[in-house]
């Protein structure tokens, strides 16, 4: 009976020693030292405490008498937390009041026959993709740049007619005839180039933290801009290509509230010149919706 129970003494440790867990983890000089065993081979892995947060730097796997190691590079420019979440600096879609003006910056008076005979406008855009990266280890500082969609309309008094010749466009005085509509309208792309203050949050506890963002965006105009001319009581409409600026720079200053985007637009080149020399630039000021955002989804550090 003596000798069952020493056996059985000595038969506990090593049924212990089967059920132990395979990782085993080793405290040394300031660094956390993995190994792990399993049917595929050892693997030993290489943590070291960087602030608050263990960094994987490398990482060694045995397997049949083969040594495979795997390091991972950091760099002072990026910030070592990869699970920093982040607003986007663009919304999905957005909506903006847009005016002509002669002077860079500013909203030409509505009642103006002086100047390029404008009557406010709107564009309605949609950003296809986007892309964010942090430019420090906090990760507040952050550049983005996007590839955006806009459709931009632009109203004139209904007693001028435009005509163009070549870049150059005419106003002739149609009061004896004024028209009930008289707008441009026209596509381009913008790929805005951002520099960011981006704090890092947490979607749950801070869903309408605050962001801002100024950026430099060039713009391409698509083709000509399509010019309608419509009667108000007798004629025919006259609808016709006008010929515009192909290319644009703008700056922009964004301001986000989670998934609520608010920006205003400059322009710095001109979307035409009339014939008196005059140049046409164009700004705006825009509200949009993230939609991804809206529904709960944010992205890390790196594309949307």
């Amino acid at each position: 009976m003596r000798k069952l129970l020493f056996t059985m003494v000595l038969a506990m440790p090593m049924s212990l020693l089967a059920e132990e867990v395979a990782d085993t983890t080793v405290v040394y000089n300031g660094k956390q030292i993995v190994i792990n065993d399993d049917s595929l081979g050892t693997r030993i892995s290489v943590f070291t405490q960087d602030s608050t947060q263990m960094v994987k730097s490398s990482e060694t796997k045995f397997v049949n008498k083969q040594e495979i190691e795997r390091i991972y590079v950091s760099s002072p420019f990026f910030p070592n937390n990869t699970s920093l979440f982040y607003s986007s600096m663009y919304p999905t879609l957005w909506l903006g009041t847009s005016s002509l003006s002669t002077r860079i910056g500013s909203r030409e008076s509505n009642t103006s026959k002086e100047g390029l005979h404008t009557r406010g406008g709107f564009e309605i855009g949609f950003t296809t993709a986007e892309s964010l990266y942090p430019l420090n280890k906090r990760g507040n500082l952050v550049f983005s740049n996007a590839l955006q969609i806009i459709y931009s309309r632009q109203n004139f008094q209904n007693s001028a007619l435009l005509t163009g010749d070549c870049h150059r466009i005419t106003f002739e005085d149609r009061t004896h005839a004024p028209a009930s509509a008289n707008y441009m309208a026209y596509a381009s792309m913008r790929m805005p180039f951002m520099l960011g203050y981006a704090p890092a949050v947490n979607w749950l506890t801070d869903w309408l933290d605050t962001q801002f963002g100024l950026a430099l965006v060039p713009e391409y105009r698509f083709g000509k801009a399509s010019y309608v001319f419509e009667p108000e009581a007798f004629g025919d409409p006259i609808e016709q290509k006008m010929r515009i600026l192909h290319w644009g720079l703008n700056v922009d200053v964004n301001m986000v509230l989670g998934p609520v985007k608010f920006s205003a637009s400059v322009g710095l080149l001109p979307v035409f010149k009339t014939s008196e020399g005059k140049k046409a630039y164009c700004s705006s000021l825009n509200f949009g919706i993230n939609i991804g955002e809206l529904f709960g989804k944010r992205s890390m550090n790196g594309s949307f």
